[in-house]
């Protein structure tokens, strides 16, 4: 009987979705916007943003302890396995809080992109100064060879 409650519930639950989100009131039938819900531990992604090779999320379950949280996957990690995996989550009792959290977490991943390509890594900064070493000695041989060549 709990176990026909709660579904009863999440399918409630789900219809509310729908009916908040669907844009075409001929379209109601069970998946909002008629897309497959996107879910992880039993919380419905509702927002998601992709910076770099980062996607960041925002999702709700309205049966968890707390029912709105945050993640992070590693889209290149998810290559290797052929499966997303969302990792350091953020849990909360509040949707506004949920949101800030994933707005913070997006807007810090911009700026750390941002800075590491104003502010290249010291091994980047040394591969370009190996690629400006290699050019100089070339140049000098050539000199080297020029000087040569007019005795």
């Amino acid at each position: 009987m709990e176990a026909k409650q709660k579904l009863e519930e999440n399918n409630n639950y789900l219809k509310t979705m729908e009916l908040l989100t669907e844009q075409n009131a001929n379209m109601i039938d069970g998946i909002p916007n008629n897309e497959n819900l996107l879910c992880n531990q039993g919380y419905i992604l509702l927002k998601n943003e992709i910076v770099g090779h980062m996607e960041y999320v925002l999702a709700e379950n309205p049966t968890a302890p707390q029912p709105y949280a945050t993640w992070v996957r590693n889209m290149e990690n998810d290559k290797q396995s052929d499966r997303k995996n969302y990792i350091w989550g953020h849990y909360f009792c509040d949707k506004e809080t949920a949101k800030e959290d994933f707005h913070k977490r997006v807007n810090t991943e911009k700026e750390c992109l941002s800075y590491q390509k104003e502010h290249p890594s010291l091994l980047e900064n040394l591969k370009l100064r190996k690629d400006e070493i290699a050019l100089s000695r070339q140049e000098l041989v050539q000199k080297k060879a020029t000087k040569e060549n007019e005795r």
